[in-house]
């Protein structure tokens, strides 16, 4: 059995990126992750005893770090050493991010195909949960092929709860590939380390999206937290275990989804004999 923490950053109004990033490992990493992460927030001489790491907070010097006067290398020394933590640690990062604005550079009735209820591909956060859940059960199979994943997501609105619900029981019922979903529920990221590490992810991508897509009304943080990130960010692109598009979609990307629905090789249903 295998547990995967799941963040999501850009769910707002207006927003021209949603992210979905976390990490998948079995019992024994997660225990030996939450030790070392615990030690790093719990370290003597920090300015205050932090109740849990929150990205946010942290680059733009806010809540708890804005509360003990965190100075800016110590933000940055902080932010560095959770990095390494998770670097260190045999958790497997997943991550997709859709560039919303590219839902208006197709034709009404593309759009109107992929929002079927057979393809349900048709808004930018229903496209980042698919490819976050094509990605994570193609990772569990690199575990086993019997292993199945429990799904926590970090805790948000009510309906943004029930839209992960609704979706991950879809996406089960649909696709074959949903056999290996056990399980999916919400935690506190206060009590629940992993979701303070898929927070710090889901940050860090969201940023690198809107980066690489050079958006015009884009301005990149004071913090400097790319450099921590960087290296990690890469080889999930290039990892064979996650698909490359399920890590930014734009324009190009979604048209290729398209032609893909159109010609009818997306994943394999339970209703289809083959792909």
């Amino acid at each position: 059995m295998l547990d995967a923490y799941m963040d999501a950053s850009g769910l707002h109004d207006g927003s021209p990126v949603i992210s979905i990033s976390g990490f998948v490992a079995d019992a024994s990493a997660w225990v030996e992750f939450t030790g070392a992460w615990e030690a790093v927030l719990h370290k003597s001489g920090r300015p205050s005893r932090l109740s849990r790491f929150h990205a946010f907070d942290c680059a733009r010097y806010e809540g708890e770090f804005l509360e003990a006067r965190w100075s800016f290398a110590e933000r940055l020394l902080l932010y560095g050493d959770l990095t390494e933590v998770i670097c260190k640690s045999g958790i497997r990062p997943v991550s997709s991010s859709v560039v919303t604005g590219c839902f208006g550079q197709i034709s009404s009735e593309e759009l109107e195909l992929i929002q079927r209820e057979e393809n349900r591909l048709g808004t930018p956060l229903d496209l980042a949960t698919h490819m976050i859940l094509q990605q994570t059960s193609t990772c569990a199979r690199d575990f086993g092929l019997d292993e199945t994943v429990n799904i926590i997501f970090d805790q948000d609105r009510k309906e943004v709860q029930e839209h992960f619900v609704e979706f991950v029981k879809q996406y089960s019922g649909g696709y074959h590939l949903g056999d290996v979903f056990a399980a999916v529920g919400f935690g506190n990221s206060r009590e629940v380390s992993p979701l303070q590490a898929a927070d710090l992810l889901t940050y860090g991508t969201h940023h690198l999206a809107q980066i690489s897509q050079a958006l015009p009304d884009y301005r990149i943080p004071d913090f400097p937290i790319f450099p921590a990130l960087w290296n990690m960010l890469v080889d999930l692109a290039r990892s064979p275990s996650t698909s490359p598009l399920g890590l930014l979609i734009n324009t190009p990307e979604l048209r290729g989804i398209i032609e893909r629905v159109k010609n009818k090789q997306m994943l394999p249903r339970r209703n289809a004999t083959s792909t």
